[in-house]
């Protein structure tokens, strides 16, 4: 079944000052708390870990067949909340087979069954922490276990095999969202990680994006044929220039279809294609469609949550009629979605288990808590350890490696 522990841990007295150092600077929220703590650790056994990779590559494949479905049927993209004038966009690029980059699955841990929260698969974030601070706190804490942080070198040879089979240019233009040092940060990253591909990575502000007479994204006189970019497809489809979209040549990633995986519509539509699939949670468009849910009743807690929210934004817990747990926010304009309540404690503190995917393949764990049931943005990520498995783990990274 695999196990997930929650351990009491010490701090390095001086990580602030060695997360500075790696380029990771918001590691503090606005509120004064830490969206960073290391005085707890999460620890796996390898059977966990084994057990979240073959969920997560199983639930990646079951997103690509509503993806699939949703496409094909002529009306597929409204539950989606997909403009009218978008939903071409987002059809020829499932059609001509835009390459995915990279997404992270936020599962809950439900008794060694980890079952879907939701799925980041456009512009995820929290790259410094599952990677270079993961690392180094490993290095200096970890002792003789193992851990799975994002995976870097799948990242590097996925970009390398897309430039490799002309799915990307040479070039490869990094936009963040404007004015956020999060996303300043993450294209930093994905410029390293591009440059590592043997690709040329070009840093560039959105409002530096021109376009030419023809339809084509410019930037300072270059036409810009790749973007690996950070502004969420639900904002560049409302955005005047999304009219450019369709005609201007250039590669995105994530491309357009992925506006389906980071949208909670996905999750009634993975029910309804799966009901009672083990790793799901019952959704629906009202809580009287998770009555029929696994062991259903009246008044069982649920979750209301915007198709569009990030970080927790406008997320609702009820139960037995009345919220008992909310997030307010600047999603509550957008239509909603019901998903059944998963107590995803781990030894009495609200985890989430962050299952990041590469291309089509497994790549990596996060470890996120909450206090209360709502994970938010600034919850706080915390370090993790594989206990008494070096041996498949490193295994497993051959296996990635060969994959890629």
């Amino acid at each position: 079944m695999g196990q997930i522990r929650r351990l009491t841990s010490c701090a390095r007295p001086d990580w602030q000052r060695q997360a500075d150092r790696l380029g990771y600077h918001y590691y503090r929220n606005t509120d004064g708390s830490f969206a960073w703590r290391e005085d707890v650790r999460y620890e796996f056994d390898a059977q966990a870990v084994a057990r979240v990779r073959n969920v997560a590559e199983t639930l990646h494949r079951l997103c690509l067949e509503v993806v699939d479905e949703a496409v094909r049927r002529p009306e597929g993209l409204d539950a989606f909340h997909i403009p009218a004038a978008m939903q071409d966009v987002v059809r020829e690029s499932w059609r001509r087979g835009d390459p995915f980059l990279i997404g992270r699955f936020d599962l809950a841990w439900c008794g060694g069954q980890p079952r879907l929260i939701e799925y980041n698969a456009d512009t995820p974030a929290t790259l410094p922490e599952s990677t270079r601070m993961q690392e180094l706190w490993h290095q200096q804490c970890g002792g003789s276990h193992d851990h799975a942080p994002l995976d870097v070198r799948a990242l590097v040879e996925r970009l390398a095999a897309l430039r490799r089979a002309g799915r990307i240019g040479h070039t490869v233009h990094i936009v963040p969202y404007p004015d956020n040092l999060e996303d300043t940060t993450h294209a930093v990253y994905y410029r390293e990680w591009a440059e590592q591909a043997g690709l040329e990575a070009i840093h560039c502000e959105l409002r530096d994006l021109e376009v030419t007479t023809d339809g084509q994204l410019l930037h300072r006189g270059r036409i810009v044929r790749s973007i690996i970019r950070m502004y969420p497809w639900e904002l560049m489809f409302r955005d005047s220039g999304a009219r450019h979209l369709r005609e201007c040549g250039c590669t995105f990633l994530n491309p357009p279809w992925t506006a389906l995986l980071s949208n909670k519509a996905l999750l009634p539509a993975l029910w309804r294609r799966y009901p009672g699939h083990p790793n799901l949670l019952a959704a629906g468009y009202a809580p009287e469609d998770l009555r029929r849910r696994r062991g259903g009743k009246a008044g069982a807690p649920y979750v209301e949550k915007p198709i569009h929210a990030r970080g927790g934004e406008n997320v609702r817990i009820i139960a037995g009629g009345r919220t008992v747990c909310a997030e307010g926010g600047t999603y509550g304009a957008y239509p909603k979605i019901f998903q059944e309540f998963a107590d995803h404690r781990i030894d009495g503190v609200t985890a989430s288990v962050g299952a990041w995917i590469v291309g089509e393949r497994f790549a990596g764990l996060t470890m996120r808590e909450s206090a209360d049931p709502i994970v938010r943005h600034t919850s706080p990520i915390v370090p993790h350890l594989v206990r008494d498995a070096p041996g498949r783990l490193a295994r497993w990274r051959v296996v990635l490696e060969k994959r890629f």
